[in-house]
């Protein structure tokens, strides 16, 4: 399915094009599908979304939203997706020709929001709805003798520790972190990978690309229901 890049940063990052409540209606038919698809084509594809759902594998514990397996890298990433864009709590607005002062100004504002003050901070209590992706889940059967598992948070928002070139993908070590010392993180885990695909999409459109072209299943069926509800 080809999306409209210019589209969706004026719909997501700018609340002048949305109305309250619309933009976590069309994020929800979207799905996560959407920003892992984005970050598997700024991966080139070489990463592979699995259908297996990501636990600790036992009850009342934590899950997270979706495994990727880069082969090459003999690497499974366990990943947390989170759509927070502009009318999210705490969001603020960027115009796709903003300057780029105005974007490092967000930036800087996404990171310490919720870096440093929110989702990895001593000021939530954790595991949060972010920093569980730093705990040790189950892997899926087929990849159980892989020891090599990564960290990755993707969030719409444009978020990056790089405030000159608005570098997406952030590698973040996990000591530099302000978490809670009796935090217990998974003993494997060195880094934390944040994707911003805010950031992403804009690079793309600044390059002149208009268009991204995605697999998503899940959305074309819904878009066939919503069809079919029509006279």
């Amino acid at each position: 399915m080809k999306l409209n890049i210019k589209e969706l940063l004026d719909f997501f990052d700018d609340k002048t094009n949305s109305k309250k409540g619309d933009a976590t209606a069309v994020m929800a038919m979207l799905g996560e599908e959407l920003n892992g698809g984005i970050y598997k084509d700024f991966r080139n594809n070489e990463v592979e979304i699995l259908e297996e759902s990501i636990t600790q594998g036992f009850k009342g514990g934590n899950y997270l939203d979706s495994w990727m397996i880069d082969k090459d890298n003999d690497t499974l990433l366990q990943c947390e997706i989170k759509n927070w864009g502009a009318r999210a709590l705490g969001g603020k607005s960027l115009k796709l020709d903003s300057t780029d002062v105005e974007v490092k100004k967000i930036v800087e504002y996404y990171w310490n929001h919720q870096i440093n003050k929110k989702d990895l901070s001593v000021n939530v209590k954790h595991p949060s709805s972010v920093s569980k992706v730093l705990l040790e889940m189950k892997p899926p059967k087929l990849y159980r003798n892989i020891s090599n598992i990564e960290p990755l948070v993707i969030y719409w928002m444009p978020i990056s520790s790089d405030s000159v070139e608005f570098n997406p993908l952030s590698i973040v070590s996990i000591k530099s972190l302000n978490l809670p010392t009796d935090f217990y993180i998974d003993k494997r885990f060195s880094k934390l990978y944040i994707f911003s695909v805010s950031l992403y999409l804009r690079q793309l459109y600044k390059k002149g690309q208009e268009f991204i072209d995605l697999n998503m299943p899940n959305l074309e069926r819904r878009i066939k229901i919503l069809n079919e509800f029509q006279l």
